[in-house]
């Protein structure tokens, strides 16, 4: 049989300990954000152009002419006679060696030196020149999902000392006991001696 002795209170005195304990404060809840991005829509690029250049412009020029007055043709032209004078005694003669006549001769055209004022258009030339084309972003604006935010703080806990009772307990006593018989046990001692001993004893 197992017998269990009865429990002793005992008051212990626990000094004063600092815990330290960490907890976990939120610090910014989860929440959609919205930005904004500049996305490309069409890249750079090189493109070729044709243009009309001007190289000169339009400008009124003078201009020397000469025109015919009168054209080339054949007239008729007189030859005068030729004559000498001959001394013929106290006189002098005069004598016709050959007579007057007309002739044809080519007259050449007759011109004359004019000025007059020509309009002079504008010129142009067509030239290929390279032109640079800038990238194009267009502003596009995306739902981005930011998850809650955590920090960890350290406090300490002070737990200033301070008496506890502990209960204490001895070990367990083990207490054997005999058998007993069922039923009607008589022990008859017919030895005088044992009879005498136990009166002595009394």
């Amino acid at each position: 049989m197992v017998v269990q002795p009865a429990p002793a209170v005992e008051r212990v005195w626990v000094p004063e300990k600092v815990i330290r304990r960490t907890e976990r404060v939120l610090v910014e809840p989860a929440h959609i954000d919205r930005r904004s991005e500049n996305v490309c829509v069409q890249p750079a690029q090189v493109l070729k152009k044709e243009e009309r250049v001007l190289v000169a412009p339009a400008h009124i020029d003078r201009v020397q002419e000469t025109i015919v007055v009168s054209p080339a043709r054949v007239g008729r032209e007189y030859v005068q006679p030729v004559t000498e004078t001959v001394r013929v005694g106290p006189l002098n003669v005069t004598r016709t060696v050959r007579e007057g006549y007309y002739r044809e001769v080519n007259i050449p055209p007759e011109t004359k030196t004019v000025y007059r004022e020509v309009e002079v258009p504008a010129k142009y030339e067509i030239v290929t020149r390279d032109f640079q084309v800038p990238a194009r972003y267009e502003v596009v604006y995306k739902d981005i999902e930011i998850p809650a935010k955590y920090r960890e703080i350290n406090r300490d806990e002070v737990i200033p000392g301070h008496y506890e009772e502990r209960v204490i307990g001895g070990p367990p006593e083990v207490i054997v006991e005999r058998e007993r018989r069922s039923g009607l046990n008589i022990d008859i001692d017919l030895d005088k001696k044992k009879h005498h001993d136990r009166d002595h004893d009394r």
